[in-house]
């Protein structure tokens, strides 16, 4: 081999050549130049202190406060035998709360929508970081709706059963992430 074809031949395998032609003892190729690296996302910028949320077994309604120009949100998970759904609901009349004994969150006392098991976001163990949506009740409190559900094919405690727990679950608003 010609040391202008084995150049050509290096050449062509470090750069992963489409199509490879010969003509007159030279080889040509279309080669595929890769696109640039996507840019990586701004780390989560917190906005404030996180917000405590307990989810037991049976949907309760909260209204926490979302921090103004927040624009996606950290939600931990600290539980390892429960997952949470929550979601974000609307009232179906004048909102009423009562204090909890978790800063920021108020109990709300008033009829409104409410998570299942099936609806709403599902967080098993661990953080996730999520974009949030307009606020559909305008304002700075958000609605939201919140239980635990067993992990599923979990039967370490209790055959799953999550009906005596209360798991604390944490949310954060902030930007990016």
């Amino acid at each position: 081999m010609r040391s202008s074809s084995l150049f050509t031949a290096l050449l062509a395998f470090c750069l992963v050549p489409v199509a490879v032609v010969e003509v007159s003892q030279r080889v040509h190729a279309d080669l595929v130049v890769p696109a640039p690296i996507a840019p990586m996302p701004m780390p989560f910028l917190r906005a404030g202190d996180p917000t405590v949320i307990p989810g037991v077994a049976t949907p309760k309604q909260y209204m926490i406060s979302q921090i103004e120009g927040t624009v996606t949100y950290r939600a931990f998970n600290p539980c390892s035998t429960a997952d949470v759904r929550i979601k974000t609901v609307k009232a179906l009349e004048p909102v009423t709360t009562e204090p909890t004994q978790y800063p920021g969150v108020l109990a709300v006392t008033s009829k409104t929508e409410t998570v299942d098991k099936y609806s709403g976001t599902r967080y098993g163990r661990g953080a996730e970081t999520m974009g949030s949506t307009v606020n559909p009740n305008g304002g700075y409190g958000r609605l939201v709706s919140i239980m635990i559900v067993p992990v599923p094919g979990y039967a370490g405690y209790a055959g799953g059963d999550v009906s005596n727990m209360t798991c604390e679950f944490e949310i954060q608003y902030g930007r990016s992430g």
